[in-house]
């Protein structure tokens, strides 16, 4: 994969609604205290599952739009709202500033607007309508977006999809700014469809532990305002991260399980490294997909080990034992709380990881944050079929 032409992107705002808490600080301050959002489901009956728990958002935090509106909408358009608008205005847009400019929205979602489509099912009626298409619809609508609008449904990696469709649009002029997201709420389909699978976790996401069981599903959204650096020069923003590259592949093994060896998770980072011309010693952390179940968590080592060589593995952690897996929100969610790690120089630990699968020999951050000096992040997120993405952000020198 080669570097595209064109400008280089940066971030200029950050938005997050998570079940450890909305706003950025408020979030990043929870989740290096090792937070956690596991409690009960209650937005759908569980009656018929063995499996009870999730990590729930208790209160979706208000939206300035139309609140008639909004409460008509789908839950998971309900939780992008807010977090759309914390990050605009973290990357100093309000209203009148964003008309003047070509403003874009990349959304990557697993469910979409589910719960409408979900109602139906079971025989109730909703004001809203469903599906992954509905939530960039009526977020274009709302915000009167002028720029290119995307929806991405790679499942699990589809926030990653989204931001590397970002960098594309403002490296190619396409746009002056792009709202890259990742969103996903509980759904009773995706809680039934995980429970069949007994991909399902009974107590807590115990990622790269010897004795996990598997993950907790989760719900939230993370955003980022992405621009060129010139245009985040000229209208006197702060560039927070530099997004150097992006990699995509997939294993094309198995219908839902990995490819054992990680040959295509290693690929696209392998890719993200060669786009941003950066060899992998260059690495100062890696936010691992980390989902607790014991295929992808060995999976991940072996392709960790695959890319960089012994002795020089970069620590790294996995923050779905906080957040349970938020699916098409993971990797958008895990690219703020990367730049948050730039910024402060402290990189999360590894929530419920007691005792290292000895299976799985890389240095995962565990017992408590760990400050360090952290530079060049590498953030992957894997999903079903054998789809890889990998990120490569960096932090903003002064000059």
């Amino acid at each position: 994969m080669m570097k595209p032409p064109g400008r280089q992107a940066v971030v200029t705002g950050l938005g997050v609604v998570t079940s450890i808490g909305s706003g950025e600080e408020t979030f990043w301050r929870n989740l290096l205290e090792g937070s956690t959002g596991l409690k009960p489901v209650t937005v759908f009956d569980t009656s018929g599952h063995t499996n009870k728990l999730a990590c729930q958002i208790d209160e979706i935090p208000l939206s300035l739009y139309n609140q008639e509106e909004i409460r008509a909408s789908g839950r998971a358009t309900r939780i992008l709202v807010p977090a759309i608008e914390q990050a605009l205005r973290s990357a100093g847009l309000d209203q009148e500033a964003s008309a003047d400019c070509r403003i874009g929205l990349c959304v990557g979602t697993t469910m979409g607007d589910i719960d409408p489509l979900e109602n139906a099912l079971h025989g109730q009626r909703s004001r809203a309508f469903g599906g992954p298409h509905e939530i960039t619809g009526q977020i274009q609508k709302m915000m009167r977006l002028q720029g290119p609008v995307w929806t991405f449904t790679n499942a699990c990696a589809a926030g990653n999809f989204a931001i590397a469709r970002a960098v594309d649009e403002i490296a190619a002029g396409r746009a002056d700014i792009m709202i890259a997201c990742g969103v996903d709420s509980l759904s009773w389909v995706a809680f039934t469809g995980f429970s069949t699978l007994r991909a399902m976790a009974p107590d807590k996401c115990r990622p790269f532990d010897a004795a996990r069981k598997g993950l907790i599903l989760g719900e939230g959204a993370g955003v980022l305002v992405i621009e060129s650096l010139e245009h985040a020069i000229l209208r006197k923003a702060r560039p927070r991260a530099r997004l150097l590259g992006y990699g995509m592949s997939c294993d094309a093994h198995h219908i839902t399980q990995p490819d054992p060896a990680g040959r295509g998770a290693a690929r696209a980072m392998e890719a993200a490294l060669r786009m941003a011309g950066l060899a992998p010693g260059a690495v100062d952390y890696v936010s691992l997909h980390g989902t607790g179940t014991m295929a992808n968590d060995r999976m991940e080592a072996r392709a960790q080990e695959a890319v960089f060589s012994e002795g020089s593995l970069p620590p790294a952690s996995s923050i779905k034992g906080h957040l349970g897996h938020t699916l098409g929100a993971a990797s958008a969610i895990e690219a703020v709380m990367s730049v948050k790690c730039l910024e402060t120089g402290i990189a999360p630990m590894t929530l419920n990881l007691e005792q290292m699968d000895p299976e799985c020999s890389i240095p995962v951050i565990r017992g408590q944050s760990r400050p360090g000096k952290y530079r060049t992040i590498l953030s992957n997120s894997y999903a079903f079929g054998g789809v890889n993405s990998s990120i490569l952000l960096a932090a903003c020198t002064s000059d």
